[in-house]
């Protein structure tokens, strides 16, 4: 059974990753499955979390139940 969900990257996701990310969560109607435990997206840097920010990729996510997270370590702390 999968109970933890990571979209990004402590140092190297891309807005392109989380773009992408987005597009199948809001177009594909996705969302964490109530089963899932721990389901977050990461942003690769500050500067992509922004940019992510102004395109309202975060709201997609959260929407779909996913934590939206500051860039750094995380999964591996989880």
């Amino acid at each position: 059974n999968i109970d933890k969900v990571f979209i990004g990257s402590c140092t190297n996701s891309r807005i392109e990753d989380m773009r992408a990310a987005a597009w199948v969560v809001q177009k594909l109607g996705r969302k964490v499955a109530s089963n899932v435990k721990l389901a977050m997206v990461v942003p690769g840097s500050g500067l992509v979390k922004e940019q992510a920010e102004r395109e309202g990729l975060d709201k997609i996510f959260k929407a779909a139940g996913f934590e939206w997270r500051e860039p750094g370590c995380s999964m591996c702390l989880a």
